[in-house]
């Protein structure tokens, strides 16, 4: 904090560790989620739970956050490490409430899409597709198994 201005200083309050329900609180509370991040980001889990929460997002144009927001159709995003398109795209967007509410609603229809039904459900799938035909891993003897697997036994 001591590398910030005064006048932004001021403005700023770390938080420190929030509880899950003061994330939840906290998310559905701000006008729009800002993820400035510039790498290293394999998932982006912070955007879902933005968007879980109602918040418009605006996020760095990184591969998972892309993925995430659906291309940018369930977010806005601009390019990695330009704070003055990241600057622009924030003052554009408070400054169109029509347009946040838009992100929220495309947020709200496309995060359904990583709930854990909808994930559990896929995933399944995909065992199910690799073991189709083959035999439950309750059919197979145990000594069996523990030798291909090399488990000793």
């Amino acid at each position: 904090m001591a590398g910030l201005a005064p006048e932004v200083r001021a403005q700023v309050e770390f938080l420190g560790m929030v509880s899950d329900r003061e994330k939840a609180s906290l998310l559905r509370s701000v006008d729009l989620y800002v993820a400035p991040n510039t790498g290293g980001e394999s998932f982006g889990i912070i955007l879902v739970e933005a968007m879980s929460a109602g918040a418009p997002v605006l996020a760095s144009d990184l591969d998972a956050f892309r993925q995430v927001l659906d291309g940018g159709s369930a977010g806005e995003l601009f390019p990695v490490e330009d704070a003055d398109a990241l600057a622009d795209a924030a003052v554009k967007l408070l400054g169109n409430p029509q347009r946040l509410q838009e992100l929220r609603e495309a947020a709200s229809r496309h995060v359904r899409r990583f709930d854990w039904e909808t994930v559990g459900a896929e995933v399944l799938s995909v065992y199910e597709t690799v073991t189709d035909g083959r035999p439950p891993v309750a059919d197979v003897e145990p000594t069996g198994w523990r030798g291909r697997l090399g488990l000793g036994g």
